[in-house]
């Protein structure tokens, strides 16, 4: 080993010294405490750059050395909360809602907080209630559970020159978002991924003819870190093939709907109706529909029929009404074994959960509910985890449902929301072109001094487990797109190859691994953030907004103002409803900031 380690003295210097934040820490613990891979899947070394010549980080090494302050300084005490009255009735445990995260939290250093209450089956957490209908369609949100994740740290290209992660098409934290501010709210820190505000939107990338994926690649001066020298914004787009709805496979669907008392208002069981009926009308004679449902206990509502009963499919989702506590753990189980029994090979198989995400009876906790989910996703259902209502929502765990069940997240606010997902893209929605998707991102230690990736910090995977087939990546679907942002700071007169970023996916649960790859050279950069490509200055300014509202470390100090007046520029040229919209929502939280 060197006389001197520049990751452990860096390391050191910026836990102790407040040269950066402590989010390094907490990555390089989260790296170092990662399961051991498991065997590694028989697959050809793909090519590499000629550059591609230095040796691994030595990541974990800074971990030994900063791990007992990490203890002591790193982990915030979970809260507790009371346990639940045995008299109390099912109604009232569920409407009952946590004070987790009901308000904007201060970042503390950079650490992420997290306020989920503790969970135990024999006592479910339950703070005081709240009236079911008051505040649900405008004024202050309370009862939302969110998980902070934090910002990812600039790494030095010497320690560590890799950056891997599962890549995935969620959106649910920015329309979450657009409901706080339709309601006159800022959301909490914690509601705020990155990533999902970024993928919300159409880049525009080349769509593939044959292939499943196209990756683009490009990059300009950073407009919002201009006070970095030779800092860059690059961009790693990866845009799977679209299918036409005639060419897609027949689907087996499983609609589990939450009807516990929850649920009772229109914007959540009302506006779920109204959803999956616009979902229904979508279908083709050989689609197949099974609904079950859950309140105080789980139940088969209907049995798996054939999409041309459209009329007996309607009907059954029109009598559906609310009753009873919340068993989410019994509902899944109950949808997967419906699920499970009417499965048919080369078709969609896929389970549609609709909730608040509230879970009181049963397993109540997301390591319970998860459980049901792992044990099934392997069997080829996928699952769509979609939300509805504002107020007792839980964010968190049904974020988690869709990563876990090998499918998505999305959350509904409003019926075009839902026409959205459900009828301008219901190829996307329902058929994965890509399972188990990795990227892998190298960059070159002789061009790119530093490197940050903005979002995807809950999506981390050891490099080495790039091409472990045992560590779950992320899905995506027919049509849709994922973006990957990172801010680069440059060396001094550097040219050449910049980075080569590698996609690791199969396209269905048994298939085989395939890979492609992609490398961008310094000549691909922008020499002006103006003269840039529109999506990616249209991303550039997304990412921002939602740094700035998540109280993103790199975003201290920074305000609203230029990403509006960029914004109206960017959307003049786009021309975008989605564009538009987003206009609006900066403008929105500007205001609300400044009350």
């Amino acid at each position: 080993m060197k006389d001197h380690d520049p990751i452990l003295e860096s390391a050191l210097e910026e836990a102790l010294g407040g040269k950066s934040p402590p989010d390094l820490i907490a990555a390089t613990l989260a790296k170092a405490a990662a399961l051991p891979p498991a065997a590694q899947a028989p697959l050809p070394a793909m090519p590499r750059p000629h550059w591609r010549a230095w040796g691994a980080g030595l990541a974990a090494a800074a971990a030994l050395v900063i791990t007992t302050g990490a203890v002591l300084i790193g982990y915030a005490p979970t809260l507790s909360s009371p346990t639940v009255d045995q008299e109390m009735t099912a109604q009232q445990r569920d409407v009952a809602t946590g004070e987790a995260n009901s308000g904007r939290q201060a970042p503390q250093d950079g650490w992420a907080t997290t306020r989920i209450p503790t969970s135990d089956p024999a006592n479910p957490p339950v703070p005081p209630p709240v009236p079911p209908s008051e505040g649900e369609d405008r004024g202050p949100v309370a009862g939302n559970q969110h998980k902070g994740h934090g910002s990812n740290p600039f790494v030095d290209t010497e320690d560590d020159a890799q950056s891997t992660f599962g890549l995935e098409h969620d959106s649910g934290s920015y329309t979450m978002t657009r409901a706080y501010l339709g309601r006159g709210t800022l959301p909490p820190d914690e509601a705020v991924r990155v990533e999902e505000f970024v993928n919300y939107f159409n880049y525009r990338y080349t769509r593939p003819v044959h292939a499943p994926f196209e990756i683009t690649m490009d990059g300009a001066p950073s407009r919002y870190g201009a006070d970095i020298k030779n800092c860059y914004l690059m961009r790693v787009g990866v845009q799977a093939r679209q299918i036409d709805a005639k060419d897609r496979k027949p689907a087996v669907l499983t609609f589990v709907i939450d009807i516990s008392g929850s649920m009772g208002q229109d914007n959540r069981l009302g506006l779920v109706k109204q959803a999956l009926k616009l979902l229904v009308e979508q279908l083709q004679e050989g689609d197949r529909v099974g609904i079950a449902v859950y309140g105080s206990r789980g139940a088969v509502h209907m049995e798996h029929v054939d999409a041309s009963r459209r009329s007996e499919i309607t009907d059954a989702i029109d009598k559906l009404s609310t009753q009873g506590a919340t068993n989410a753990e019994e509902g899944l189980r109950i949808g997967y074994q419906m699920a499970t029994a009417a499965y048919r090979t080369g078709h969609t198989n896929r389970v549609i959960l609709c909730s608040d995400g509230v879970a009181n009876v049963g397993a109540t906790g997301p390591d319970g509910i998860l459980k049901t989910i792992v044990e099934n996703r392997r069997k080829g259902i996928t699952l769509s985890a979609v939300g509805f209502g504002m107020g007792n929502y839980n964010d968190h765990l049904m974020e988690q449902l869709g990563d876990k069940g090998d499918g998505h997240y999305a959350y509904v606010d409003t019926i075009d929301e839902a026409r959205r997902i459900f009828v301008d893209n219901l190829t996307g929605a329902l058929e994965v072109v890509g399972r188990d998707v990795k990227i892998q991102v190298d960059f070159n230690p002789q061009v790119v001094k530093s490197y940050r990736l903005i979002g995807y910090v809950n999506r981390d995977i050891r490099d080495e487990d790039f091409r472990n087939d045992a560590v779950d990546g992320g899905e995506i679907g027919a049509g849709h797109a994922a973006t990957a942002l990172y801010e680069i700071k440059l060396h001094d007169n550097a040219a050449g190859p910049v980075a080569y970023a590698k996609l690791r996916y199969r396209t269905d649960e048994e298939g085989e691994f395939t890979e492609i790859q992609r490398e961008m050279f310094t000549r691909d950069l922008a020499l002006q953030w103006e003269e840039a490509a529109i999506g990616l200055r249209l991303a550039g300014n997304v990412a921002e907004f939602a740094e700035i509202l998540g109280n993103g470390f790199y975003a201290k100090g920074a305000e609203l103002a230029p990403v509006i007046e960029e914004l109206v520029a960017v959307s003049g040229e786009y021309r975008d409803e989605k564009v538009d919209e987003l206009l609006k929502l900066v403008q929105k939280a500007n205001e609300l900031q400044k009350d």
